[in-house]
């Protein structure tokens, strides 16, 4: 699961994605992965706690990025590197049905660089409850899309959508 937006910019957790992620880890006897986090950790960490006794497994992956694609990388890199993930062919994503084509597209783009050797499906198990983004939001997911199917560096499409603003390297140096 890659952890979703929040009510607001401040500390105030939604819990569609996390509940929709237990039942699916539940329905499908599957280990649970968190991943995604705009809150140094603080969320992978409440929505591990809120699925720990409800799942057969739960495992974080965390990356201090805080966007799409360092999460994604924290979830293959960790998914690669755990010998207890090691059996795992398929990869049951879950998000908001507005972000999973995004989603899908960089963790399949980044599964070729970070874990080629390892034969990994991704499946859609996103949620359409929670809440509703934006017109704009939706438009920089889909710009998000062909910006990183064409290998160009992240480009913020406004103000992020339930989470702080995290500058990207190049706009800290601009």
């Amino acid at each position: 699961m890659l952890c979703g937006p929040h009510a607001d910019r401040t500390w105030s957790p939604l819990y569609h994605r996390i509940d929709h992620a237990i039942a699916v880890a539940s329905d499908s006897d599957a280990p649970l992965l968190i991943s995604g986090d705009a809150y140094e950790g603080r969320a992978v960490m409440h929505f591990a706690d809120r699925a720990e006794s409800r799942v057969r497994r739960v495992t974080v992956a965390y990356d201090s990025g805080g966007r799409t694609l360092t999460d994604a990388q924290a979830a293959l890199r960790t998914i690669r590197d755990r010998r207890d993930l090691a059996s795992v062919l398929e990869v049951l994503v879950v998000t908001d049905d507005w972000h999973a084509e995004r989603c899908l597209t960089i963790l399949r783009g980044e599964h070729a660089k970070i874990a080629a050797n390892r034969p990994i499906s991704f499946v859609d198990a996103s949620t359409p409850v929670g809440p509703r983004p934006p017109s704009e939001v939706l438009e920089g997911e889909r710009r998000g899309i062909l910006d990183y199917l064409a290998g160009s560096p992240y480009r913020p499409f406004g103000e992020p959508f339930g989470k702080p603003f995290h500058p990207t390297e190049a706009s800290r140096h601009e």
